[in-house]
């Protein structure tokens, strides 16, 4: 449950919003689960699909806007805590400027921690078209914070650990699992 409401959560940025989601995602799940057909994905592939399309049935409506106050943390210190809340909003900003389907395969992928063949199935999209959502999302927000690119590693001959056309895979994003496809 914790992980479709931070996917719900990623998705519309409004707590309150994603709880009602969330629930009427279990809701729906409770109701369909006797129809639920086994097609390889596990039943949370269709429950992120689910809250998906119930966050675009929401986008539809007027949305309002609430400023909540954050509790700052007491390992940082209030210049710290601000720069990291600061850096926070620009990566969100960032991610919600990316298109639709680019931004609902790095959420599920990242937010979601989920594989690229649940993401198909949850997205409709077969697996190749998952990683090159993927892959272009992070292309567009590494050139955006000025992190290197995948291919400049080409340029200069392969590093330790380069793949394919240059692409290094220990440089991994911030909250990343390791290891995963």
């Amino acid at each position: 449950m914790d992980q479709i409401f931070a996917y719900a959560y990623t998705l519309t940025r409004d707590r309150e919003l994603a709880e009602d989601v969330t629930a009427a995602t279990f809701a729906k799940g409770l109701e369909e689960l006797p129809r639920f057909e086994w097609r390889g994905v596990p039943y949370s592939s269709w429950l992120y699909r689910v809250a998906s399309n119930l966050v675009a049935r929401q986008r539809r409506r007027p949305a309002w806007i609430e400023l909540g106050l954050g509790v700052a943390s007491g390992d940082a210190s209030p210049l710290e805590e601000v720069e990291r809340r600061d850096r926070a909003e620009q990566v969100r900003a960032a991610v919600r400027a990316l298109p639709d389907d680019q931004r609902q395969a790095v959420a599920l992928r990242f937010a979601g921690e989920m594989h690229n063949r649940e993401i198909a199935e949850i997205m409709g999209r077969s697996e190749g078209a998952v990683k090159l959502l993927t892959f272009r999302a992070l292309t567009t927000l590494r050139k955006r914070f000025g992190a290197p690119l995948p291919n400049e590693g080409a340029h200069r001959g392969p590093g330790p650990g380069a793949g394919p056309r240059g692409w290094d895979p220990t440089i991994s994003p911030p909250g990343h699992a390791e290891g995963r496809a």
